[in-house]
């Protein structure tokens, strides 16, 4: 496949995906089940619930996971860490079903990461004159996630073009080119990856670097390098819809060199993105669950890495 330009339609399903978010996720709008509906369908072997800095779907995705017994839930979260490189999103699989210890402590601080982050972003939104305050992130918050979620979270940050689109239509903002040039306001750091990757392995969890491209220059391998040092990788996610097919390879060729694993993903958040079908009727045209070109012994290695 040396098509630069393959979309995720064009692919046929991968017999396991590896990256996936539901409701649990502040950015992300999809059932749980969903994941697990469309895997059997397909003949999907093997799914992992990755939400974004916590794993509080994990008790809801067991119970579900015990009515798709051809299927095989591995637990894990993406989690966000602050690096000499900036943000670096990391993919840790294996993870305990009852977190204990320092790997608890690290998840608490990221629940208290989501709840200042959200606060954070109301007031700069009031420094500039804007009536954003904690009760109207709520309320926009509330327009979009459970109430259960929003009970065990609290009022996190919101995603990213669901806010925008908010502001523009309050008027804070003109267009969302307006929105870019007046409307960064920064977020507290995230928690640092010397306090998080111990803490994950120490649990017993694998670690793996998300959507390599997003922090890698094409086949810059002296970076590469050195992220894997800073992050104690034991992976890349090699297949990803946005690693170019010439770049999966290059991350593959890295990762036997290396002694790493290599893992594949789709990244859906949304039913649109899941199902056969969009949740208003309407035919999906850009499925991507499970579209992927990574190959299956990689899932065999993987399963012998954390087995």
């Amino acid at each position: 496949m040396n098509n630069a330009n393959l979309r995720a339609s064009d692919l046929p399903p991968a017999s396991y995906d590896l990256h996936l978010h539901t409701y649990w996720s502040y950015d992300a709008t999809a059932e749980p089940e969903m994941h697990f509906q469309r895997a059997a369908e397909l003949g999907v072997r093997c799914i992992a619930i990755t939400e974004h800095h916590n794993i509080d779907s994990a008790e809801e995705v067991r119970v579900i996971a015990e009515k798709y017994p051809d299927v095989q839930l591995i637990a894990a979260a993406e989690l966000t860490v602050t690096t000499s490189f900036g943000s670096i999103d990391l993919l840790c699989y294996n993870l305990p079903r009852h977190p204990s210890g320092e790997f608890a402590q690290v998840l608490d601080e990221y629940h208290q990461w989501q709840r200042a982050a959200g606060a954070a972003r109301s007031r700069g939104m009031q420094s500039l004159g804007y009536d954003y305050s904690d009760a109207r992130r709520l309320e926009l918050l509330q327009s979009y996630r459970p109430a259960r979620v929003i009970e065990r979270q609290g009022a996190t940050h919101v995603q990213n073009g669901r806010q925008m689109q908010y502001f523009i239509e309050q008027g804070y903002f003109a267009s969302e080119e307006d929105y870019r040039a007046r409307g960064n306001i920064p977020a507290p750091p995230y928690p640092a990856v010397e306090r998080v990757v111990p803490a994950v392995k120490q649990a017993g969890g694998i670690v793996v670097l998300a959507h390599p491209t997003l922090y890698v220059r094409n086949d810059d391998v002296v970076r590469l390098d050195a992220l894997r040092d800073e992050c104690q990788l034991d992976g890349i996610e090699c297949a990803h819809p946005r690693v170019s097919p010439e770049l999966t390879l290059f991350y593959r060729d890295y990762c036997k060199k290396h002694g790493l694993i290599s893992t594949g993903g789709s990244d859906c958040h949304h039913a649109s993105q899941i199902l056969r079908q969009a949740s208003n009727g309407q035919t999906n045209e850009e499925p991507k669950f499970a579209r992927h070109i990574g190959e299956d012994v990689w899932l065999d290695e993987f399963l012998e890495r954390i087995e």
